[in-house]
């Protein structure tokens, strides 16, 4: 379990009984606390974080979402879904909402087999002194899933907490949900995944060393190393930004020189001149420009990156 000072850009870490931390700054007198993973912080979780910040200005409480670190269903069934945000990122995401504290606990045997009322009890009351909660209106928590928002709604009756239970998000008719989110991205969909998550959807890796090829055809490229956890869009070449250049990110197997099993993710960013080995590079994604193909040479393949070029310039950021 882990506390994130969102102000200060702070991690309080909890002694071993995991109840309490070593910073004193954690007995606030009272919250707003926010309910739920939030795996993509798409516009329907920003509505729900919202409403619990808000209640928090209203009435004078900090703003706190209770999340998971790891997902839930990596136990459940052994196999978390590919994951729209990483950790780090969904921090970010909270931050730039407004709210002031995360914490995060790591799901575990332990947590899955606690009853809604332990849970609620175990962190919003007794760590969280929560005065207000927001969730999402198919929020669930407990045992094998038992709690809901009818739970919810008798616990803060009977604990005298406000309740905000936000309704499905839809645009143009359609829910908003992080399944909808990842199906979009694994058609190569970007600008309805952007458009459902509310900001361009953006991928964070560390810069590795690749085979040189990208070099060796005058179009030097970032090999990005991303963790397995995170979903990757569709295999294709993409427009997108990095480090406020312009660039063309190609995720695929290199089928013109190798065809391999394994996905690469190399970005070109655009009249960068630098090296950006081992150090952390964020891509965030804007739209598709064609699938990934074999080209008959290497001349063909320079040819059709220059092509790329020109499109993805004469987009206007």
């Amino acid at each position: 379990m882990k506390l994130f000072n969102l102000k200060l850009d702070q991690e309080l870490s909890s002694n071993e009984d995991k109840t309490t931390f070593q910073s004193q700054e954690f007995f606030f007198s009272a919250s707003s606390v926010a309910l739920g993973i939030f795996d993509g912080v798409h516009l329907g979780h920003q509505s729900i974080i919202k409403a619990a910040r808000q209640e928090a200005l209203d009435k004078g409480l900090n703003s706190v979402i209770l999340t998971f670190e790891n997902h839930p269903r990596s136990l459940t069934i052994n196999n978390s879904p590919s994951l729209i945000t990483d950790f780090q990122t969904r921090l970010k995401l909270f931050k730039e909402l407004g709210i002031d504290y995360v914490l995060a606990i790591k799901f575990s045997l332990e947590i899955m087999n606690m009853s809604p009322d332990e849970y609620l009890k175990s962190y919003l009351l007794s760590i969280l002194n929560a005065k207000s909660v927001s969730v999402g209106y198919d929020h669930h928590f407990g045992k094998n899933r038992s709690g809901n928002v009818e739970f919810l709604k008798e616990f803060c009756k009977e604990n005298d907490l406000s309740l905000t239970i936000k309704e499905a998000f839809k645009i143009d008719g359609d829910l908003v949900s992080s399944s909808r989110i990842r199906e979009q991205l694994s058609t190569g969909n970007i600008k309805e995944a952007n458009k459902l998550l509310g900001r361009n959807f953006t991928l964070r890796g560390t810069v590795i060393h690749g085979d040189g090829r990208g070099k060796e055809l005058g179009f030097p490229t970032a090999n990005l190393k991303i963790s397995d956890e995170l979903i990757k869009p569709k295999v294709g070449v993409y427009l997108a930004t990095a480090n406020k250049y312009q660039c063309l990110v190609n995720i695929g197997h290199r089928p013109t020189f190798s065809d391999t099993q394994e996905i690469s993710i190399e970005a070109h960013l655009l009249d960068f001149t630098g090296n950006l080995y081992n150090t952390e590079l964020e891509l965030e994604f804007i739209d598709k420009i064609r699938d990934e193909k074999k080209f008959s040479s290497k001349e063909e393949l320079i040819k059709q990156i220059k092509e790329d070029i020109s499109v993805t310039k004469a987009h206007t950021l």
